[in-house]
């Protein structure tokens, strides 16, 4: 028998040990795999479970938002003790309603030419287009025509009545004013008017614009100088079409809340209002305050509603500064909400678009689709979309007891943008972007 060599064992052990020794550098095991390690594949490692939250959670919601909600999918409800959609030969494309309780009245701001001109979504057709306009609706007095019950304001001094192109409204009781946010061709603007609810009439008091109003949305007021105002997106789609598709399918932070003073304005005309950026978030549309230290702001590019603390700390020269927000909690939806509205007894009211795919054709067809001769003139593949195409609706009520409640899913008043609850009367309404008429419900 050939001896063992024990020497030549020991020597090949060793050699194996200092290998060992030199760790996971030169060899590392995935799998039981073994395989050689870079810089580079530490760093791809890292970025991807940094990037694996960011794809969830966009995936859960343009899933939803793209297809679970389709029209064919969507389950209706509706928990309404009656509803009618009313004014469908008188208004439409109505974004945003407001209720005065008070008064049992509604202000409505509907904009027709949003069907050619929609600086949000994107849609420039050529001209005209026509203008908006400002309605009141009294809801409180259930026998009277709709002649009666519907009228519309009357502008005074209103220079820009034929490039009226609204969004978000805003109240402020004290003084009758009204504050509108309006997406003119030549820059946005957050128009105010004087209301005279009796004589119908609105009176105009001046424009607010500033570069940071650059796409205003929704508004909510602090007092009769102050206010919120969203703007949507970082990239406005008019002048960046591929940078804003980027921002908002990415749900990337670029719309920003801004906090406007126009106190300087209203002392002197020629002065300049003051803004400041005091929040950034991916798409954010509306405003509302629950309270005075409490803001809900919707994020149609998260399928979320955000709560924010509001801290204001005193200025050098002891006035109060610029507020800040702080992120205090954020509510999941399963739709894109759009604008928000509270009602007397502290509910946040939530409307928005349960299929974004549905909303765009919706959107892009509604200047032929309510136009007699436009229709007339199309061609058969147009006028069946025309007979067939659907927006849906989706409007819930949140409060802080009872959480999230559903109120009303359905594609027979399309393109749900806001619902406002009178909460003593128990009655309600629901405007439509991109809808003819206002849907009025009872409780």
């Amino acid at each position: 028998m050939r001896p063992v060599d024990h020497s030549t064992i020991i020597s090949k052990r060793q050699r194996v040990h200092d290998k060992q020794s030199e760790g996971p550098s030169w060899l590392e095991t995935v799998g039981g795999i073994p395989h050689h390690s870079t810089p580079q594949t530490d760093v791809s490692v890292v970025a991807l479970t940094l990037l694996l939250p960011f794809i969830y959670e966009r995936g859960q919601v343009l899933s939803t938002l793209f297809w679970k909600n389709a029209p064919n999918r969507l389950v209706k409800i509706n928990t309404f003790a009656s509803h009618e959609i009313k004014f469908s030969n008188r208004i439409r494309s109505c974004e945003d309603a407001l209720i005065v309780e008070s008064e049992g009245l509604a202000i409505l701001g509907c904009d027709p030419g949003r069907e050619r001109w929609n600086t949000v979504m994107g849609i420039f057709l050529p001209e005209p287009v026509e203008s908006g306009g400002l309605y009141i609706f009294d809801y409180k007095d259930k026998s009277a025509s709709e002649d009666e019950a519907l009228k519309k304001f009357k502008f005074v001094d209103f220079k820009f009545q034929s490039d009226f192109h609204t969004l978000g409204l805003a109240y402020d009781e004290s003084t009758s004013t009204l504050f509108v946010a309006s997406h003119r061709h030549d820059f946005p603007a957050v128009e105010m008017f004087k209301l005279d609810l009796k004589a119908y009439t609105a009176t105009h008091l001046r424009s607010i614009q500033h570069p940071l109003i650059h796409g205003p949305n929704s508004i909510v007021l602090i007092n009769d100088h102050e206010f919120y105002v969203t703007n949507n997106n970082r990239f406005l789609i008019r002048d960046n079409p591929i940078l804003n598709k980027i921002e908002t399918n990415l749900g990337l932070p670029g719309g920003t809340i801004v906090h406007v003073d126009i106190s300087p304005v209203l002392k002197d005309p020629k002065a300049t209002v003051q803004a400041n950026v005091i929040k950034r978030l991916a798409f954010p549309n509306g405003i509302e305050l629950l309270n005075d230290t409490t803001a809900a702001v919707a994020s149609s590019g998260k399928a979320k509603v955000y709560f924010f603390s509001i801290s204001r700390p005193e200025s050098e020269t002891g006035s109060p500064g610029v507020p800040t927000f702080t992120l205090a909690s954020e509510l999941s939806l399963p739709f894109g909400p759009d604008n928000l509205s509270v009602s007397k007894d502290g509910a946040l009211m939530i409307a928005g678009h349960p299929h974004i795919p549905s909303l765009g054709k919706f959107a892009e067809t509604r200047h032929v689709c309510n136009s007699p001769a436009e229709l007339a003139k199309a061609d058969a593949s147009m006028q069946e979309t025309c007979r067939t195409s659907a927006a849906p609706s989706w409007a819930a009520r949140w409060t802080e007891g009872g959480g999230l409640e559903t109120l009303y899913v359905d594609v027979e008043y399309p393109s749900s943008a806001t619902v406002a609850r009178d909460s003593d009367r128990k009655t309600g309404i629901i405007s439509g972007l991109y809808a003819k008429g206002i849907l009025v419900w009872r409780e």
